[in-house]
């Protein structure tokens, strides 16, 4: 064939290349650089990937691609050898098993709350816990997510709160046990709440009401029901004139607290005290006596006699006149019961006969208000607002019987009615119109009787006592602590609500006339046989030893007392009053 030059000519050239797996690269074998025509996934434009294959056929082998075998580092604290992974066919670091562990400083395995993590292999490093990050105090063991939420002030299971299982926290309280008022706030074992008070302060009981307190204590932060009061260190609590701070008087006895009696400076004269006695009027018997302040004293007995002696005096004035109100009375007229009004000073006074009446304090002659034939065994007396009550222990018209009355010192007294029947009585105290004793008692066993008044019914109610002799004398030291004394020495105590009971008896058990009492551990009695003993709160010591039979005792202390007995006598302690004070 000829072909013509200088000429254009149209030639149709086609190429012809294989690309059997259809994934654009046409197989070396035609020419192309496709390396591996029957798999679409290696051709040049493929991810090598670590799978000992050349994947993009550029004739690197995946040991030198993906540098393998040689040494690598997942961290500082995880070595090892670079290798496929021949489920992701990715280069990776063989390693021992890795952990991603987290500070964890107080050791409760678990780690800081946001802290960055650090990958180790092998064992964990200490100081590091493979626990989740999560603990908000990484100081305190104590404190952790997986912890009980307590009370303490902290978020205990750090979930952002504190203390919120307890919600009364900070409210108010009242703590029962002291009455206390306070906070709710955590207990010491932070398992719960507490009521948190201020210290209670310490009260005590206040038996005899001198303002200091002995043995009974109560912490609270109200003042207890009762007699209670913020001293203590009473070393007699049943002698309101025995308390810390306290004069001494001339008493024989430690009144301070202090371990030592009053000094003879301290009592009248500057002498020892005694129990003297005299004799005003010897031709009678001294049988009744009453007392209005220190060292004012009347006294009454046989043949119409009353002798009066005031604190500025140093003898009786002894009165005698028939007269009372421009009457007669027979020289023979026996007084056998007195009351003295710390008002004005006037005695009152009951007979043997039943005369009843008053001796002014500035007169000689008495003033008779009724007369009912009723011996009157005892008089007292009582003022409230200024009122005027009188009480007496008197003989009655029925056989055996004995009589109780209530006067106003006008009119006719008013006596127990004829549903309301008493024992003999002889003897009446009073420390207020709601704490009035009467007491006798009966031929048969048991002999012992205490009547009660109610003021509202006007009834003498028999109280509970033990079996004993009968009583003759009685003595109301306040609504708390009263003194009954009877035959063979028997003396009967009630205190704080308690019932009566039966104390130690006087020595020589001889039969009691009266008694006279300051408080529950002090008290005086005299006796037939002529004696004065003083009780002490354990037992009675003879403090005066007579002959002649004593008949009342009274006074307004223990460092002001007097006895009156037959043939005139009349017995002062601490001395006789020799000269004005």
């Amino acid at each position: 064939m000829t072909v013509e030059t200088k000429a254009i000519h149209s030639v149709n050239l086609q190429i012809q290349a294989e690309d059997a797996d259809k994934d654009g690269y046409a197989s070396r074998l035609s020419g192309g650089t496709d390396c591996t025509d029957d798999n679409a996934r290696i051709n040049p434009g493929a991810d090598e990937l670590c799978n000992d294959t050349d994947d993009n056929c550029d004739g690197v082998s995946d040991e030198a691609h993906f540098k393998l075998n040689q040494a690598c580092e997942v961290s500082a604290d995880c070595r090892g050898i670079s290798r496929c992974n021949p489920v992701t066919q990715t280069q990776h670091c063989d390693t021992p098993p890795a952990k991603t562990v987290y500070p964890d400083a107080d050791g409760d395995t678990y780690g800081q709350k946001n802290a960055p993590p650090r990958i180790v292999c092998g064992d964990i490093p200490p100081g590091y816990t493979s626990g989740p990050s999560t603990d908000c105090r990484d100081d305190l063991f104590s404190i952790n997510p997986g912890r009980q939420d307590l009370c303490d002030g902290e978020d205990t299971n750090c979930d952002g709160i504190n203390d919120e299982a307890f919600p009364a926290k900070g409210q108010s309280c009242t703590e029962l046990s002291t009455m206390c008022e306070g906070t709710q706030a955590c207990r010491m074992d932070k398992q719960g709440l507490e009521c948190m008070t201020p210290a209670p302060s310490r009260w005590y009981l206040d038996a005899d009401g001198d303002g200091h307190g002995e043995n009974t204590v109560v912490d609270s932060c109200v003042k207890p029901a009762g007699a209670y009061v913020n001293l203590g260190g009473d070393c007699d609590d049943g002698n309101p004139f025995t308390h810390p701070g306290a004069t001494e008087i001339c008493d024989d006895l430690d009144n301070n607290c202090d371990a030592q009696r009053e000094s003879v400076d301290q009592c009248p004269a500057q002498s020892s005290p005694l129990w003297v006695p005299k004799v005003v009027e010897a031709g009678g018997n001294w049988l009744t006596a009453s007392s209005w302040g220190k060292g004012n004293i009347w006294v009454a007995g046989t043949n119409n006699r009353r002798a009066r002696m005031t604190s500025s005096a140093t003898e009786f004035t002894t009165i005698s006149s028939t007269l009372c109100d421009g009457s007669t009375l027979s020289s023979n007229t026996t007084w056998t019961s007195s009351w003295s009004d710390p008002t004005d000073g006037r005695a009152w006074l009951g007979s043997e006969g039943g005369l009843k009446g008053y001796q002014p304090l500035g007169s000689a002659n008495c003033v008779i208000v009724a007369d009912d034939d009723l011996k009157v065994f005892g008089l007292a007396g009582t003022r409230t607002n200024n009122v005027l009550s009188l009480y007496g222990a008197s003989a009655s018209a029925a056989t055996a019987d004995g009589a109780a009355f209530t006067w106003n010192g006008t009119g006719s007294p008013v006596y127990n009615p004829v549903t309301n029947r008493l024992s003999e009585v002889f003897d009446v105290h009073a420390s207020a119109p709601a704490h009035v004793l009467a007491v006798g008692g009966v031929s048969s066993s048991p002999r012992a009787r205490i009547y009660r008044l109610e003021p509202a019914t006007g009834l003498w109610n028999l109280e509970t006592v033990p079996s004993a002799e009968r009583l003759r004398g009685v003595w109301v030291v306040n609504n708390e602590v009263a003194f009954a004394v009877g035959d063979a020495g028997n003396v009967l105590r009630k205190t704080h609500g308690t019932p009566w009971v039966a104390v130690a008896r006087t020595p020589d058990n001889h039969n009691l006339t009266s008694v006279i009492a300051f408080g529950a551990n002090s008290a005086y009695a005299t006796c037939a046989s002529g004696h004065i003993y003083r009780f002490n709160g354990q037992g009675w010591t003879r403090v005066y030893n007579g002959s002649t039979r004593l008949n009342d005792i009274t006074g307004s202390g223990p460092d002001d007392i007097w006895a009156v007995g037959d043939g005139g006598r009349i017995i002062r302690w601490p001395s006789w009053p020799d000269s004005p004070p």
